[in-house]
C-alpha cells in the first residue's frame, strides 16, 4: 500500500531483540531510491509521543524521507508492557544496546543500498554518537545532534541539581509519588499537571498519561543518575574522525548543554557544522509546538542542502 492511504504517524510496537517497543513511523511519501531512512532516538524521559509534532513536521515537507522513532525501554506503557511486567529498570548502555539493535533490524529491513541519517534530542545525541561509534561503516550519512549533552553533563546547571535530586531524595520516593499520581481520576491527573507544568496540548496528554508511573518516573530518573556518572569526557578521536557528517546545535536558553559546550564544540571540530539558536529556544522544545515548528525548520534546511 501507498504511504498516502495512511493518516502518520503509524503507531506500532517493535520487536527489537525480543524487547517490545514502542515505535513511531512516518513512510516515505515516495517511492524514489535509494531511500534515505531518518533514526530518531528521544531524549529523557524517552516518550517517543513528546516528538509527535515536531517529527510530522518534518516529514511533511520531505516527500522521499522515511523517519522511524523510538520509546526508550522501560518508558512507556501499554499492551505490550503493561503495569504489572514493568517493573524492570534499564540503563544508559542498554538504551545505547538497543538503539543499536533498533539500527540493525532498520538496515535488515531496508535495501542495501538505503542511506541513514541519525538525529537524537539532548541524551539521545549522545545514544546516536554511540550508535555510530558501533556501526561506523553502515551507510550513516548525518549525525543530527539537538541540543547536545555529549560531554560533562554532572558539571551543567541542571546536571548539578538533578544529581543532587538523585543523591538525596531516594528514586523510589520520587517514582512511588508518581504512582500515586496515575491513580488520580484522569481529569484530576491532567488538570493537576497544567498547573504544576504549564503544558498544554499533546505534551500535556503525554507527561498526565505517559509520565506519570512509578516504573517511567523510576527508569527516567535511573536513567538520569547513569548519565551524570557516565557521559564526562568527550572521545576526541571519534568525533575527529566523523566529524564532517555531524550536525550539533546549541542555545544559550539551555542548562543541560549551556552555550560553553556550543564554544568547546566549534573550537575543537571546526569540520564540523556547529550552530548556536538565534531564537534561544529552550532545552525541551518538543513542549511547544511554536517551537518544534521552528526546530523542524532548521532540519529540513540541513537535510536539503
Amino acid at each position: 500500500m501507498r504511504a498516502q492511504l495512511f493518516t502518520t504517524p503509524l503507531r506500532t510496537v517493535w520487536n527489537v531483540d525480543s524487547h517490545k517497543t514502542e515505535s513511531l513511523w512516518w513512510p516515505a511519501q515516495s517511492t524514489q531510491q535509494p531511500k534515505t531512512v531518518l533514526f530518531f532516538i528521544c531524549g529523557n524521559p524517552g516518550l517517543i509521543e513528546y516528538y509527535t509534532h515536531f517529527l510530522q513536521a518534518i516529514h511533511q515537507t520531505t516527500v522521499t524521507l522515511e523517519i522511524v522513532g523510538v520509546s526508550h525501554l522501560g518508558h512507556s506503557l501499554g499492551p505490550h508492557n503493561p503495569p504489572e511486567a514493568a517493573g524492570r529498570v534499564y540503563g544508559l548502555q542498554e538504551q545505547i544496546d538497543h538503539k543499536v539493535a533498533c539500527f540493525d533490524q532498520l538496515r535488515q529491513d531496508n535495501p542495501e543500498d538505503t542511506n541513514y541519517i541519525l538525529m537524537g534530542h539532548s541524551m539521545g545525541a549522545y545514544v546516536c554518537a554511540e550508535v555510530l561509534k558501533q556501526r561506523p561503516d553502515h551507510r550513516i550519512t548525518t549525525m543530527i545532534a539537538l541540543f547536545p549533552t555529549l560531554r560533562e553533563i554532572a558539571l551543567t546547571p541542571n546536571g548539578v541539581n538533578i544529581s543532587r535530586l538523585v543523591s538525596t531524595i531516594p528514586i523510589s520516593v520520587v517514582s512511588g509519588a508518581a504512582g500515586l499520581a496515575g491513580w488520580l481520576p484522569s481529569p484530576v491527573r491532567q488538570g493537576a499537571t497544567w498547573l504544576m507544568t504549564g503544558q498544554k496540548n499533546a505534551s500535556l496528554q503525554v507527561t498526565a498519561h505517559g509520565l506519570l508511573h512509578r516504573s517511567v518516573v523510576q527508569n527516567a530518573l535511573h536513567l538520569a543518575k547513569q548519565e551524570m556518572e557516565t557521559i564526562k569526557a568527550l572521545d576526541h578521536d571519534f568525533y575527529s574522525v566523523h566529524s564532517d557528517k555531524f550536525i550539533l546545535y546549541y542555545s544559550r536558553n539551555d542548562q543541560w548543554a549551556p552555550p560553553d559546550h556550543f564554544d568547546y564544540m566549534a573550537e575543537h571540530f571546526p569540520n564540523a557544522k556547529v550552530h548556536l539558536c538565534p531564537q534561544d529556544i529552550p532545552h525541551a522544545f518538543v513542549l511547544d509546538d511554536t517551537h518544534s515548528e521552528y526546530i523542524a525548520s532548521r532540519v529540513v534546511e540541513w537535510l536539503k542542502k
